[in-house]
């Protein structure tokens, strides 16, 4: 008896273990569109939904209708989500449905384009405006080469916009427009005139306003879109363009926005030239509403940063894709085969609690046979699914590539710790990066900035040479490039909690 009596306790503790997995928290997500730029922010947040099974996602669309979204996101407040996440349509018009939320005692996290106003809990997004000024750039690199047209012709660019009013599509316009009147300012010889269509963020709606204007119109010089897939549509245009002078879509440079797989694939294809990174990190949004409902730091205020994006960063960005796509996929699966086995430890506690109200004998019987059961699976779990997870998980953490650099970052620093010209600039010179660069990929690995990095990797050779060697504190200051011995014993307490001479 008393056997049966603790393995009746330890079913109750499976039971609560797998209650444990029931989602606790309820996520709100209103989406303006449901473009390929949003659907890529989607996925990335089912991708990290899975490393929080205690979270789950309610998705609405509202099709580019403000009043649609302002009504959804009204609509999870009275269901009393316990967060909402909105990509703002127009950022005006829905302000008010957010600010509602944000009163009712919701936390809001606004994604991709900012509201009004400061009654939101965190901001998630790209510099649209910043985007705007690298179309201008790319435009301007582009009328430069061609110089001063003949008889006087400008350097016509047809821009393809996105949804009239948004927040993106009036920004980059303002980013791009005010960066070519600089330029013109500034001495650019070529007559920028810029001439533009809607195409509305979809590519079939790019590839009918292109067409309609190339029947009416001389072909420009350059196509800047507004996203990689207006950008596609207006690559598909020009190509079936009857002019004779058009034979491929290279015939006219043309640039996209966002970076994502079809753009990156296009570049490769030569269907355009580039296109301006817009990072949805659909994870990152989700790693901050997790931090709001466990009561964690976070971030309120993140803002993107962007880049251009030619063929040679498209091929090793499209293959770094479709690899971490191929192992979430094999992760998604070992996440199935494991809530499958959960869900079969929830059928057999059930079968259990029906066989109690009927049959003692047939409780007991059954109490033995889930045990056992019980058992199996956890030495299944633990055998198969668990490694492999965790596998998966390393491999999407930290490439091989990072690793490289990682070991690379720490030779370099090492070599010249010694240096006094040990500097960001020089460091980059060494890894042959840009200062952007550097901060990046140093931030990805180390986890801290370049300075930072160099300063503990100092501290810790002056640790190691002040237990190894006579050397004085002052004698160790100087070899390692502090510029006071003061100054380095203040590091040094920083660093390690106490002073150098208690070493």
């Amino acid at each position: 008896m008393r056997n049966i009596i603790v393995s009746i306790v330890m079913l109750c503790l499976l039971m609560t273990g797998c209650n444990s997995r029931t989602p606790q928290y309820r996520i709100g997500v209103s989406q303006c569109l449901d473009d390929a730029w949003r659907q890529k922010m989607n996925y990335e947040m089912e991708r990290e939904l899975l490393l929080h099974p205690d979270m789950t996602l309610s998705r609405r669309i509202a099709y580019g209708s403000n009043e649609l979204q302002c009504a959804q996101i009204d609509s999870f407040i009275e269901e009393r989500v316990d967060l909402l996440i909105v990509s703002p349509n127009e950022a005006k018009q829905v302000q008010p449905a957010v600010t509602r939320a944000y009163r009712a005692g919701i936390p809001v996290i606004v994604a991709d384009r900012r509201v009004p106003g400061d009654e939101w809990t965190a901001f998630i997004g790209g510099d649209n405006y910043k985007v705007g000024r690298l179309m201008a750039q790319w435009v301007i690199g582009k009328a430069s080469d061609k110089g001063s047209t003949a008889n006087g012709k400008p350097f016509v660019v047809l821009e393809v916009a996105g949804l009239p009013g948004s927040t993106p599509a009036t920004l980059r316009h303002k980013g791009m427009m005010e960066g070519i009147e600089e330029a013109k300012g500034e001495g650019l010889e070529a007559k920028v005139e810029v001439q533009s269509v809607m195409g509305r963020w979809y590519q079939e709606n790019a590839y009918e306003v292109v067409s309609a204007y190339l029947e009416n119109h001389p072909l420009p010089d350059v196509i800047v879109a507004h996203n990689d897939l207006m950008a596609i549509g207006a690559a598909d245009a020009v190509t079936r363009n009857p002019s004779p002078v058009t034979h491929s879509p290279l015939s006219i440079p043309i640039m996209g926005v966002d970076g994502i797989h079809p753009g990156l694939q296009a570049i490769v294809d030569g269907k355009i030239e580039c296109s301006a990174t817009y990072s949805s990190r659909g994870d990152m949004i989700i790693d901050v509403a997790a931090r709001i409902l466990h009561k964690e730091p976070y971030v309120r205020d993140t803002v993107l940063e962007t880049a251009l994006v030619d063929i040679t960063a498209a091929k090793p960005m499209l293959k770094q894709d479709e690899a971490i796509t191929r192992d979430l996929e094999t992760f998604h699966v070992m996440q199935v085969r494991l809530d499958n086995k959960w869900r079969l430890l929830q059928l057999d506690r059930n079968i259990l609690v029906c066989c109690v109200c009927f049959f003692f004998l047939l409780f007991v019987v059954s109490l033995f046979f889930i045990l056992f059961n019980q058992q199996k699976m956890q030495k299944e779990i633990r055998r198969d699914i668990l490694p492999q997870l965790e596998e998966v998980q390393e491999a999407i953490q930290l490439s091989k590539k990072d690793e490289a650099f990682a070991e690379r970052l720490r030779q370099v620093v090492d070599d010249y710790l010694t240096d006094p010209n040990l500097t960001v600039e020089f460091l980059g010179g060494k890894l042959q990066l840009s200062r952007t660069q550097l901060f990046r990929r140093v931030k990805a690995v180390a986890g801290k900035g370049p300075l930072d990095y160099i300063r503990e990797r100092r501290l810790a050779r002056a640790d190691e040479l002040l237990r190894t060697t006579d050397m004085t504190i002052q004698q160790v200051a100087l070899e390692l490039g502090f510029s006071s011995p003061g100054y380095f014993t203040k590091c040094y307490k920083e660093y390690f909690g106490h002073l150098p001479s208690a070493r």
